[in-house]
């Protein structure tokens, strides 16, 4: 038995496994088995898809040989090739694009589908970063409106308590927050539960009765998607009317409540008081004004608005799906106004909200593989890499591009490593197919992953990846936590499968950078060197690599006896320790927002703005259901695809509510059809009254699979979705979408 990190694939969190080999293949696993009464240092325990791995790690499937393509792009007809030829080939068309049109042509996606440090795309990064760079990206599909706007309010993204402060919180809003499906931190809803235990209440507002509503909150207010801005505008105006601000707090630390706190250069100008109570627009932000909008009960709002206004100290925690919207970035700011207006910033029990990074302790500081410095400055947004095949060439900040006025080449060459983002994970997955399978757009599609993923099947050139259990790794606390997990090799690769690193270090050979890509070391080696480094930055009591793995013991972890609070300092004397903000407040009031001069996108208080694909737009017509893509236990966004075991625990269906289920004549287990301009795709319907009237979901990461008509037969919700990005973080819109459903043709 060999303790180790789950192969987490980005699903929020970082558990402990128990993995038993016999004759070199894994026959069980289970997870964490330390004592669990102890919330300072908890059981790292794992859910069902990382109990469920020896189902993929042995799965008939696996990609076996290197191969290239003989058919046309997207047709997944290759041919096997050995792993000289494949590596010559990569290497031969990096000199090539690089030569012809510069390192900016080639481009590694945003991809999570492995993240142990020597495996997934770091390798790849660190490799290009040797031969001349490579066009880069920043932010990310789940967190770019949240990463973006939160340094708006507040300066900084580190605005979370350490979650063992939950326990002293008094009210708690989940908003939009799925803790129990989708982890943000191993042990998230453990500790919403002891918070709940010791007496806060809980309530979940969201459109769907989420598994953690049902198991963690006292009550579920369901809401219209993409309209959470509108109801916490509308709360707003209750605790103002209702005299349930914190007076003090906002004249000392905040800027740009009302009139008489207007940054230079912005006297005058709208406040938020202005907004919420309608002095310059005439529209008083109401709960009767939000209940038209949220289709939330006016009582109801005015209710939760008193509740955490007055229950203090008070968590308003946002989940991720909400700004994965049109407008994401407002929900955003509007929940820290709401936490900054009440005075829960900077005190044991409150909550900061926004991305909310943790305030101290190891998962924020722990080292990391060496990438290295890229040569090529700019950057895109992760989101908009298909507009850099279209258009890059002319792209430049106002198209999101930071490091450049101008990116001046498309990409040409795209290295998908651990990524099954190309096809089946980016919005629009017809428009995205159409686009690969040009072949005068990108040049060279090379893939390199575990399975034939629908990404893989538009490749040129596809690369057998091992699996984490197959190689060295460390793992940390992703968002949350104090751990660190030794991933050692267990098991060797099947066929020929090599590690990521293995592979990058064979083009490193070709192309001149062996030496100074590997350094003398192996993955091992690398681990080794990254917890030297680690014992180097503040953590002497990390045991070196030989110790670690001779204890099996799983990992390092430091005890949270005294959880840190996010701007404890601040809260203390806001003129000794002020915010990274341009005011050193928090600012209610953008200045930095309002000069861009973009006030109905990017307006400079947040606020509801009607998304572009709306039930209150004339498209609701013709599609007048709004559908979410959320997460789901079956999966890690789209690993995990084709384990039996998850797919009986959680099939995929289209969850509707009989409201809508019964005009539409669709039935409960029936085949429906569910499309819009973009696509239309085939799942079975779950009717159910956990999910509000007028929204469908189908959970996201499903294989695209498009029949001979295009219909896609796997029920790919970004078959449907859109490519439109935010007004400015450029991030995802995904969840903004309208469709219409149907009962599927009988064939």
């Amino acid at each position: 038995m060999v303790r180790t990190g789950c192969p987490s694939h980005n699903c929020g969190g970082r558990c402990l496994l128990r993995v038993w080999v016999r004759d070199g293949a894994i026959t069980r696993i289970d997870t964490d088995d330390r004592p669990t009464d102890d919330p300072s240092a908890p059981q790292l325990r794992a859910c069902i898809r990382g109990r469920s791995y020896r189902a993929r790690q042995n799965h008939k499937d696996r990609l076996r040989y290197p191969m290239k393509r003989v058919g046309r792009r997207g047709e997944a007809k290759f041919a096997r090739v050995s792993w000289d030829e494949a590596l010559d080939r990569v290497a031969s068309e990096i000199r090539r694009v690089r030569e012809t049109y510069g390192n900016a042509a080639v481009h590694i996606p945003y991809g999570t589908g492995s993240y142990n440090q020597t495996n997934g795309r770091w390798p790849a990064n660190r490799l290009m970063n040797l031969a001349g760079g490579s066009l880069g990206f920043y932010n990310s599909y789940s967190w770019a409106c949240i990463s973006a706007a939160t340094p708006t309010v507040y300066g900084t993204a580190v605005t979370g308590n350490q979650r063992q402060d939950w326990l002293n919180a008094r009210t708690i809003l989940m908003w939009g927050w799925n803790p129990c499906e989708m982890r943000d931190g191993t042990n998230s809803e453990y500790f919403v539960r002891l918070a709940r235990e010791r007496g806060a209440r809980v309530i979940g507002i969201d459109p769907r009765m989420t598994l953690s509503a049902v198991a963690l909150a006292d009550e579920w207010i369901p809401i219209r998607p993409g309209t959470d801005a509108a109801m916490m505008s509308a709360m707003a105006y209750v605790m103002i009317t209702e005299g349930l601000i914190d007076r003090g707090f906002i004249r000392t630390h905040c800027l740009g409540f009302d009139e008489t706190q207007m940054p230079a250069g912005a006297e005058g100008e709208e406040s938020y008081r202005d907004y919420i109570l309608g002095t310059r627009d005439g529209v008083p932000k109401t709960p009767a004004w939000a209940e038209r909008i949220t289709a939330v009960p006016a009582a109801t709002i005015a209710r939760v608005a008193r509740e955490y206004a007055s229950a203090k100290p008070g968590i308003l925690y946002q989940g991720y799906g909400m700004q994965r919207r049109a407008y994401g970035e407002q929900p955003v700011r509007a929940g820290c106004v709401l936490a900054a207006i009440t005075g829960n910033v900077g005190i044991p029990g409150g909550w900061a909200s926004g991305i909310a990074l943790q305030t101290a302790g190891g998962a924020a500081r722990w080292s990391a593989f060496p990438l290295g410095e890229n040569p090529v400055k700019a950057e895109i947004p992760s989101f908009l890499w298909t507009e850099a095949v279209l258009r890059g060439r002319d792209m430049g900040p106002a198209s999101g591009v930071r490091g450049a006025d101008r990116l001046g080449t498309d990409i040409k060459l795209l290295w998908a490593v651990a990524s099954n983002l190309l096809i089946n994970q980016h919005a629009n997955v017809n428009r995205s197919a159409r686009i690969l399978a040009d072949e005068t757009l990108v040049e060279t599609v090379i893939v390199q992953d575990n399975f034939m993923t629908p990404t893989a099947r538009f490749a040129d050139l596809v690369l057998p990846a091992c699996t984490q259990f197959e190689t060295w790794g460390l793992a940390d606390g992703w968002k949350y936590g104090e751990e660190l997990l030794l991933m050692p090799k267990i098991v060797d690769p099947p066929f020929e499968a090599r590690s990521d690193y293995a592979i990058c270090a064979g083009i490193a050979r070709r192309l001149g950078l062996e030496e100074a890509f590997t350094e003398g070391r192996d993955e091992r080696g690398w681990i080794a060197w990254v917890i030297e480094e680690y014992r180097k930055t503040g953590y002497p009591g990390v045991p070196a690599l030989d110790d670690f793995e001779a204890s099996n013991r799983g990992l390092y972890g430091l005890p949270v006896k005294d959880p840190a609070v996010a701007f404890a300092d601040f809260r203390r004397d806001p003129a000794a320790h002020p915010l990274p903000t341009p005011s050193g407040k928090i600012e209610i009031f953008s200045k930095t927002l309002f000069d861009l001069g973009r006030p109905d996108e990017i307006p400079a208080v947040p606020k509801y703005i009607r998304e572009w694909e709306s039930p209150f737009g004339p498209e609701a017509e013709r599609y007048p259901l709004q559908a979410v893509g959320p997460h789901t236990l079956a999966r890690v966004h789209s690993t995990l695809e084709g384990v039996a075991m998850l797919e009986e625990a959680f099939p995929h269906r289209l969850f509707i509510n009989p409201r809508d289920a019964e005009p539409r004549g669709i039935g409960d287990g029936a085949m429906v059809k569910v499309w819009n301009d973009r696509g239309a795709i085939l799942v079975r319907a779950r009717l159910t009254e956990r999910i509000m009237p007028g929204v469908v979901a189908v959970p996201q990461g499903t294989w695209w699979t498009p029949g001979p008509d295009g219909v896609d037969r796997r029920g790919n919700i970004n078959v449907l979705s859109s490519e439109r990005w935010t007004p400015y973080a450029f991030g995802n819109a995904q969840h903004t979408i309208m469709v219409q459903a149907a009962p599927a043709a009988r064939r």
